[in-house]
């Protein structure tokens, strides 16, 4: 978007300024990642130690990337294959899910809210939505009287939820909150493993 040109005082200008700023902000923007350098600052040797290793600074912080994602999968995975039932399994993956993100904040961002890797990469989309069609079973099983197609509403707006919780406890670190976030979450998929609970 093209604001048009600032010639007509100071007051102008800064108007201008703040629309195309806005203009700008239009649009989804990726969480920035670490630099190469700061990368290689933080190991003691140059930049150019880094390419012995990897083709880019974009193939080293897609490892990276890789490598946290593999551990937020696993980790649920595994919480979710010792439940014992539906519900067991549904508190079993948010508390895990949750618990994962608010102790690994920044790889959280850049795995689940960065534009760019959500774009380029398949893996992280297709495990999500298997996820979510594995929790729409799991709600099903919980209230019989939902069909697959509300199961699977409850199972994206329980996503949305606790996208909700892990991004206000994380921007939001001084605010003291009253509730525990293990009651915070079991209360939240307590909400959508209702059988009263209804599309809104």
């Amino acid at each position: 978007m093209i604001v048009g040109t600032a010639d007509k005082g100071s007051r102008d200008l800064r108007q201008a300024l703040i629309e195309a700023a806005s203009a700008l902000l239009q649009e989804p923007r990726p969480a920035p990642a670490p630099s190469l350098r700061a990368v290689a600052r933080a190991c003691g040797v140059s930049a150019t130690a880094v390419y012995l290793h990897f083709d880019s600074g974009a193939a080293l912080i897609d490892a990276v990337l890789d490598m946290h994602f593999t551990d937020a999968r696993t980790r649920a995975e595994a919480a979710v294959a010792a439940a014992a039932g539906p519900r067991e399994r549904l508190d079993a993956f948010a508390l895990t899910y949750v618990d994962w993100a608010l102790a690994h904040p920044g790889p959280y961002q850049l795995v689940f809210e960065s534009v760019d890797w959500l774009k380029e990469t398949d893996t992280v989309r297709t495990w999500m939505e298997n996820r979510t069609a594995a929790m729409a079973e799991d709600l099903k099983a919980t209230a019989p009287a939902v069909d697959e197609a509300e199961a699977l509403d409850r199972a994206e707006q329980l996503w949305t939820a606790l996208h909700g919780i892990i991004s206000g406890r994380c921007r939001q670190g001084r605010h003291e909150w009253r509730r525990d976030v293990t009651d915070e979450v079991t209360s939240m998929v307590a909400i959508f493993a209702d059988a009263h609970h209804h599309r809104r």
